[in-house]
């Protein structure tokens, strides 16, 4: 909503780089003419503040200013964290958190426990995020970021993201803490030593693995349900990211499972392609290869993770995954054809930077 908001005072930020809008709106029109209107808003939801905020961020940089002010991350994936822990007290030991606060939360975020998901301890906290998996995509948000406005930090964050996945315990942060180490091991200047450095890390990775309540369970329901996706509820996000995409070019017609459960495209690939079929995916490829080049973008391990979780395994319309992106692969040299006109504007400028 605050994109959109933001989108309407700063229209000419929407509408630079027009082509872009152009090779959205066969897209649009295919999803509502082939699918529904809901589908047709979901690709609006994606597609419009990716739009957006890229384009927010090369007239930041043009200007000398960054999307999220340094440190900013680093500090909220640390507050985070911590949140994490009082949660996890709060929880299994001593009600720490005031009634208020939780509340509050309840009523804000989709899908909030004030009470542990089992009475075991298999699954962990969210934070305050909607369930542990996207508390995990969140906090890989904050750490991109973080590592990009200061690369000397990578090993902290890291640690405080090791420390998320001890409160977390979710199949995403495990996956995603793995992926992260591996980015840490190949910053480092002696490839020699990054490549000897992998052995006491899948080591620990491994131990990990094996003593892991949240793994045992997911190893278990593949031994019993085995990996059809209709009847094994934890495999069921791998219908959401690939039957889209096994559809084409034909418009994905959602999956409902176990009677009620709609499996709607999880990723941006899968939606694009799953609502808007080849227009979709020709618009992808535009903006990719127009927002991204390549021998501008440096950390190419810590923005291909970026690049990973947007694509496939975030929801499309996670503003924070989007922004991981476009801090990381966003060119700072590049400049706005209206530039002009976006000086005139220099105090909205100034306004959504300090909002967003």
């Amino acid at each position: 909503l605050f994109v959109f908001l933001a989108a309407l005072i700063l229209p000419e930020i929407l509408l630079d780089e027009w082509k872009s809008i152009v090779f959205a709106v066969p897209a649009f029109l295919v999803a509502l003419i082939c699918s529904s209107p809901t589908s047709c808003l979901r690709l609006i939801a994606a597609i419009v503040p990716l739009h957006f905020i890229f384009n927010l961020t090369r007239a930041l940089r043009s200007r000398g200013i960054e999307l999220v002010p340094a440190n900013v991350a680093y500090h909220a994936l640390k507050i985070f964290v911590l949140f994490c822990t009082a949660q996890t007290i709060q929880m299994n030991y001593l009600h720490i958190l005031p009634e208020a606060l939780s509340n509050v939360l309840v009523s804000i975020v989709p899908r909030y426990m004030t009470v542990p998901y089992d009475s075991l301890g298999v699954h962990g906290v969210q934070g305050w995020a909607s369930e542990p998996s996207s508390a995990g995509l969140t906090s890989i948000s904050f750490a991109l970021v973080a590592i990009h406005q200061k690369p000397e930090l990578r090993w902290r964050v890291m640690a405080w993201f090791a420390c998320l996945l001890m409160l977390n315990k979710s199949i995403y942060a495990t996956i995603l803490a793995v992926l992260l180490l591996v980015a840490c091991l190949q910053s480092l200047r002696r490839k020699v030593l990054a490549t000897l450095a992998l052995i006491p890390a899948g080591v620990l990775v491994a131990a990990y693995m094996v003593y892991s309540g949240r793994v045992a369970m997911l190893r278990e329901s593949v031994l019993i349900d085995g990996l059809n996706s209709v009847s094994n509820h934890e495999l069921a996000r791998f219908v959401q990211i690939l039957s889209p995409l096994q559809q084409l070019p034909h418009i994905y017609q959602p999956v409902i499972l176990f009677g009620s459960w709609v499996m709607e495209p999880l990723g941006l690939l899968a939606l694009v392609a799953g609502y808007g079929s080849i227009f979709g995916v020709l618009w992808l490829l535009y903006i990719l290869k127009r927002n991204f080049p390549l021998n501008q973008v440096r950390m190419r391990p810590f923005w291909l993770i970026a690049l990973f979780v947007l694509l496939f395994i975030a929801s499309a319309d996670l503003i924070c995954s989007i922004v991981a992106l476009a801090v990381f692969l966003v060119p700072s040299g590049d400049r706005l054809r209206n530039e002009p006109l976006i000086a005139d504007n220099s105090a909205n400028l100034q306004a959504i930077t300090e909002v967003s």
